[in-house]
């Protein structure tokens, strides 16, 4: 995996303040059976990266869950482009997506 230099988070438009660095994401999580390949790779900003893995523990535990109910259990915003990575993710790993 090679570092951030260059990469774009592609969750908003423009980043104020701009993140430092970003996470690299299995897109298809590792840790759900996703291969450790550049394909499965997406680079996002620290808090983008955060909600993905809050989303998709969610999901691991309960199933499938829509943007309204995962913005329920949430205390802050859900970040619409962390929903559909997660969602993405969650997908793949079930074989349907």
């Amino acid at each position: 995996m090679s570092h951030d230099q260059g990469q774009l988070c592609v969750c908003v438009s423009e980043h104020r303040p701009a993140p430092l660095e970003l996470a690299a994401h299995h897109v298809w999580p590792s840790f759900m059976g996703g291969p450790d390949t550049v394909d499965n790779l997406i680079w996002l900003c620290p808090t983008t990266h955060i909600n993905v893995h809050e989303i998709l523990r969610e999901m691991v535990k309960d199933g499938r869950l829509t943007y309204t109910q995962v913005a329920a259990r949430q205390s802050q915003p859900v970040n619409r482009y962390a929903y559909a990575t997660a969602v993405r993710g969650y997908d793949l790993s079930r074989g349907t997506g």
